[in-house]
């Protein structure tokens, strides 16, 4: 059985937090890091935070978030509160990304960071990576580039914020492929992308398998539920 599937922007990351959901051992203690697609995460765990961003897009320039809640670690399911994030080899660490491309058949993935130090990449990625945490890195074909460019805040402007592109070295690329077998069991390609209206930034997906159904009904439902909703 087959099926072509569009998912707006928010139908990606719905069905890349649930497959997550699905995946992740909450027995572990688990960080998650700011980004667009982690609130849709948290919504799936049951955990309200729809101000969990950092960096963002928005408002037509590169922008910063800075009344954000603080950082979210969870243990057996739940909150706790940690002084420092002092993450080990047993933890998963999960970080989102704001590009993704192929080199030879391959995912890679970069994060922008605002942030001189580095921002989340370089307070917390650099020392998960160190310590060999499990690291998932969650990210979307919305965010599809031909390829890296190593840029850097050294420019002369910018539409908002100057920010780096950080390429992620270490952990396991998550996107709606993987979620698609993960939560469907069903496997995935992409044939085109692009939408306007409501639609802008839409991939669509030509999936194949037992449960075609239920992710076109996934699709449905969640196509139109965005979550990252931001206050200054």
């Amino acid at each position: 059985m087959k099926a072509q599937i569009l998912l707006t922007p928010a139908g990606a990351k719905h069905l890349i937090a649930k497959a997550l959901y699905k995946k992740l051992d909450l027995k572990k203690r688990i960080y998650i890091a700011y980004g667009s697609t982690n609130v849709y995460l948290l919504y799936h765990l049951g955990i309200n935070f729809p101000n969990y961003i950092a960096g963002c897009n928005y408002e037509f320039k590169l922008n910063v978030n800075n009344n954000r809640p603080k950082p979210v670690v969870l243990e057996n399911g739940k909150l706790i509160n940690i002084k420092d994030f002092e993450i080990s080899a047993e933890n998963i660490f999960i970080k989102g990304a704001n590009a993704l491309w192929y080199e030879n058949k391959i995912k890679q993935a970069a994060v922008l960071a605002a942030d001189k130090n580095g921002g989340t990449f370089g307070n917390f990625y650099i020392k998960a990576a160190c310590r060999g945490s499990k690291v998932i890195i969650p990210v979307s074909h919305e965010k599809l580039i031909p390829y890296y460019y190593p840029a850097t805040q050294n420019v002369d402007f910018s539409t908002g914020n100057k920010v780096a592109l950080l390429r992620f070295f270490y952990g396991e690329i998550y996107t709606e492929i993987e979620a698609f077998y993960d939560l469907f069991n069903l496997k995935a390609n992409i044939i085109a992308s692009g939408g306007i209206l409501n639609t802008q930034g839409a991939i669509i997906f030509e999936v194949e398998g037992k449960a075609c159904e239920q992710a076109v009904e996934f699709a449905k439902k969640y196509n139109s539920e965005v979550l990252e909703k931001l206050s200054y």
